[in-house]
């Protein structure tokens, strides 16, 4: 039984530290390159991707598109952005489910059906990992 146990804390040690490795990603913020917006603050991402803000200067509606919440590029988008945990963010959008307030961004599987998207739609931002190929009808924005 001992054994067990202490193999069982050594599995959720390795664990933990493999899903924190894969943490360590950097990302891009990115929107439709007819966007006029070149630059955002970080407050202000996080507001768009939150639902707090739902329309760009000139009026269009923003879309924002999220990753699938266990992605390497959504856990960093969520500590480095939005300066919190999966799992506060995730409760955030339950609440406002519940409330029937609003309904988080939709999801994407993978960085090129995120860039689909915001090629896509021209109100669309998202964010992939830095070195992610971008193609055309894709700009990076600056976050200072």
């Amino acid at each position: 039984m001992r054994t067990r146990l202490l193999a069982l804390a050594l599995l959720l040690v390795v664990t933990t530290g493999a899903s924190s490795r894969r943490t360590d990603v950097n990302i891009v913020v990115i929107v439709n390159s007819a966007n006029v917006t070149n630059a955002l603050a970080r407050a202000k991402v996080a507001q768009i991707f939150l639902r707090q803000v739902g329309s760009w200067e000139n009026g269009t509606e923003i879309l924002p598109v999220d990753q699938i919440e266990r992605s390497p590029a959504h856990i960093a988008f969520v500590r480095t952005v939005l300066g919190q945990s999966v799992s506060t963010v995730k409760r955030y959008w339950q609440e406002r489910i519940f409330s029937g307030n609003e309904s988080p961004p939709p999801d994407r599987v993978t960085d090129a059906d995120v860039l689909t998207y915001v090629r896509s739609n021209p109100g669309a931002i998202g964010y992939v990992v830095a070195g992610t190929d971008l193609g055309a009808g894709i700009k990076v924005l600056v976050i200072p």
